[in-house]
């Protein structure tokens, strides 16, 4: 994920420098953020993701805000998926706004594509010149999303584009091993392909739907018998944070149901269960796990958030109580963590560690763990509104 450049107007180091002591102390005498009601908390991460946007002065959303450096530069990667994000939530409260600004993302990401139909890499989409075979497939989400709800054929078009690219450059046994994070090889490109599905739905390519499976099928070749995923880390040895392997497993577990494939499905819920399994025997799920699955002494937010909503799509499918179970203590340890008071540059936002100075995301709070937070109190939503009828 990006780094962060400065962009449009930053707050002062003057007014940057109290807000990050505060968020030190916060976290050095035990963070305990007041809950209030699910849409309280939902309503103030979409404000948080508006003001992102508001950050760049473009269509697209801050990488994130940084407590020494203030916001980051647009993002596409993430901008590509919190316009779908904005557009559930204004299908469900019926908020124009929410939809203007999807819009808009969805205009802005258009401007950043290249002429191959890649997207770039990075948070400076003007300078960032090389393509992105992950951001690429990220973007997918808010193309096919934005196609469906405007019926603009420019969207659909640009997914069609990006999604030709992505067959070119991948490996012929299912893998992206060219113009992806690091240069190095990983389990989490099942999100690419969740992605490619999802824009397919809408372009009908057999090919893009083969490129797809394809990928899931070496993914599944990734899993051990005990759920662990191999090379779900951003790097060649890595353990990886929370984020990357729920990003492998919901990848996996979304391409599974698109296609209608039990062995794949089965392989998800192999995995979001053993992780399911972790948090009843341990506690909430910490921020990175080894091989051995052995957590560790700091929380991934945004990774807590994902596996949240995993877990609730795995109870809609199954019916398995202890998802919902578990899903509904996340949200409500993430809610804790959830400042709703304060600067508006954290208000409504979500650290990217627990403590604020952790090894994911340092002194950041990034965009996408507000969208993930966003997404998880829209499926609890949905779960109760399900339980109601």
């Amino acid at each position: 994920m990006a780094a962060g450049r400065m962009v449009g107007s930053k707050p002062s180091l003057s007014v940057r420098l109290p807000i990050l002591g505060k968020e030190l102390w916060s976290d050095i005498r035990g963070r305990d953020s007041f809950i209030q009601s699910d849409r309280q908390h939902l309503d103030a991460a979409i404000r948080w993701l508006y003001r992102s946007q508001n950050a760049t002065g473009t269509g697209g959303c801050a990488s994130n805000y940084n407590l020494v450096l203030g916001w980051g530069g647009p993002y596409p990667e993430t901008t590509g998926y919190i316009a779908p994000t904005l557009y559930d939530y204004a299908d469900r409260y019926g908020s124009i706004e929410a939809r203007r600004r999807a819009d808009r993302m969805a205009e802005w990401l258009c401007e950043t594509q290249f002429e191959t139909g890649a997207f770039p890499k990075g948070d400076a989409p003007q300078s960032e010149r090389e393509p992105s075979v992950f951001n690429t497939g990220q973007i997918l989400f808010g193309l096919a999303r934005a196609y469906e709800v405007t019926g603009e054929q420019a969207y659909l078009d640009a997914a069609e584009q990006a999604g030709e690219w992505l067959v070119s450059v991948q490996h012929p046994d299912g893998y992206w091993d060219r113009y992806d994070y690091n240069g190095v090889v990983h389990s989490y490109s099942s999100r690419i392909a969740w992605g490619l599905l999802a824009a397919n739905e809408h372009v009908g390519s057999p090919t893009v739907r083969s490129t797809a499976m394809r990928n899931l099928r070496w993914v599944a070749d990734q899993q051990r018998e005990d759920g662990w995923f191999r090379r779900a880390g951003f790097d060649r040895g890595d353990d990886p944070f929370l984020h990357t392997i729920a990003y492998t497993i919901r990848g996996l577990l979304e391409g599974a149901v698109i296609l209608d494939d039990d062995e794949l499905l089965d392989a998800a819920i192999r995995s979001a269960a053993a992780f399911v399994d972790i948090q009843q025997r341990t506690g909430i799920l910490t921020g990175r796990f080894d091989s051995s699955f052995q957590g560790s002494n700091f929380y991934c937010l945004t990774g807590n958030a994902q596996m949240a909503i995993i877990w609730y799509r795995l109870f809609d499918i199954t019916g398995v109580p202890r998802y919902r179970t578990e899903a509904d203590r996340t949200v409500r340890f993430l809610k804790h963590r959830q400042p709703l008071t304060g600067p508006p540059v954290i208000r409504g936002g979500l650290s990217g560690s627990v403590p604020v100075w952790g090894p994911y995301m340092y002194l950041r709070y990034p965009n996408w763990a507000a969208k993930f937070l966003a997404d998880a109190l829209l499926h609890a939503a949905e779960a109760d509104t399900a339980a109601s009828t």
